[in-house]
């Protein structure tokens, strides 16, 4: 999808120009001719909260940090960033 957007906006280039200015069409324009990222791959996360809270009514639930599950638990991909 993010590349069918830019070579939308390379394509179109002169609409972002006139509506937005040279200086934001630029930046787009050169976000868009940079942005490919070979070997990179799309992640959808997706959390559920607990059927019963633990928390109290109102107050905003926190996601705890991967520490409870150990260093190696952190990072069970080796995925190259």
């Amino acid at each position: 999808m993010r590349d069918r957007l830019y070579q939308l906006w390379i394509t179109h280039a002169g609409e972002p120009r006139h509506e937005l200015g040279e200086i934001q069409a630029q930046n787009m324009l050169r976000e868009a001719h940079h942005a490919a990222l070979p070997g990179r791959r799309a992640v959808l996360l997706t959390l559920r909260r607990p059927a019963v809270s633990p928390t109290a009514a109102g107050v905003a639930d926190r996601m705890t940090g991967p520490e409870h599950l150990g260093a190696s638990a952190a990072c069970s991909e080796g995925t190259p960033q």
